[in-house]
């Protein structure tokens, strides 16, 4: 086990690997850690052996140094071309140091011998028999609800005006404040279409109102899977259900480009209103594995942060007795 330099020789080979990858995600390819890369977030790669590398995005330094599997608890882990068992988290996170680690491994690459795992789970829809046998799946309430989103004038469009990006800032900002989170920067959305757009990669959908942007979905994809990543709303048009239309309206896209799967993201066992949300589309859950380590430091750190940041969410948002979005 050792930590390569990040150079164009390393990205060269990692960028094989992922293409010879069988399990590889979205988070993997080169045109996502060039996201990150954009937003001064070091990368390191840990080599497991000649075809086995982990890709992660560094954060501070010293005792507060931190390195993810790839940034926001998305799927990394080890990248190899064969399915040559597991990694063992241990080893793979030897080569940093003292660093806190996570590893988010959603493809079951990895192991641990001394009680790093977390369980966690996502909900995923299946769509290999198209949109028509998916939405066959989903509960009557959710159909009417579709319904009257169409009637009442909601609009389902891609991303083609640069200038709408700042309404879907601002929608990110109000969405998660509501919830007491850290927001993206702007420059995230930028680097997203910039990078990842152009490589057919993502696409960020619009729900429009009477003209104005209530609502977004970016959804990812690579090879037949496909991840509804982030969808945001305007709280003041909840009952309009933008988000349902917009969610229709990616598994509808992603069965048309071949997707087997459409992920909608972790369902933790304390948003029981978003887990009810995601299985009113027929979604199942998927179970997969975290695996971190943490410094006492960066444990308090984090623990103050997440105090601070519930503390400075907005104080007009009050929750209307769902976690649903609208």
């Amino acid at each position: 086990m050792r930590l390569l330099d990040d150079s164009r020789a390393v990205r060269d080979r990692y960028a094989d690997l992922v293409a010879h990858c069988p399990h590889a995600s979205i988070y993997h390819t080169p045109e996502w850690l060039s996201v990150w890369e954009h937003l001064g977030a070091p990368l390191a790669f840990v080599e497991i052996n000649a075809e086995t590398l982990v890709p992660f995005v560094v954060k501070g330094n010293g005792a507060l140094r931190r390195a993810y599997s790839l940034p926001f608890d998305t799927y990394g882990g080890p990248v190899t071309p064969h399915p040559n068992g597991p990694v063992l988290f241990e080893n793979a996170i030897e080569p940093l140091g003292s660093s806190s680690v996570r590893v988010v491994d959603f493809a079951h690459r990895m192991a641990s011998s001394n009680g790093a795992a977390r369980p966690a789970s996502s909900h995923v829809i299946e769509l290999e028999g198209g949109y028509e046998a998916a939405s066959l799946r989903y509960t009557d309430a959710n159909r009417r609800l579709l319904r009257q989103a169409v009637e009442r004038g909601v609009r389902i469009e891609e991303l083609s005006n640069p200038a709408d990006v700042s309404a879907v800032y601002d929608l990110h900002l109000r969405t998660v404040a509501r919830h007491g989170a850290r927001p993206f920067p702007r420059a995230f959305f930028d680097a997203v279409l910039a990078r990842v757009v152009p490589a057919g990669l993502a696409t960020l959908y619009l729900a429009r109102y009477q003209g104005a942007v209530i609502g977004a979905n970016l959804v990812l994809r690579y090879r037949d899977v496909s991840y509804d990543w982030m969808w945001v709303y305007d709280d003041a048009h909840r009952d309009l259900r933008a988000t349902n239309l917009l969610i229709d309206r990616a598994i509808r896209d992603e069965a048309a480009r071949g997707a087997r799967i459409l992920n909608l993201g972790a369902s933790p066992n304390d948003r029981l209103g978003s887990v009810r949300f995601k299985a009113s589309f027929g979604a199942e859950p998927f179970s997969y594995t975290v695996y971190a380590h943490a410094t006492a430091l960066v444990t308090a750190a984090r623990t103050v942060r997440q105090r601070m940041t519930r503390i400075s969410a907005p104080v007009t948002y009050k929750k209307s007795g769902s976690d649903s979005p609208g």
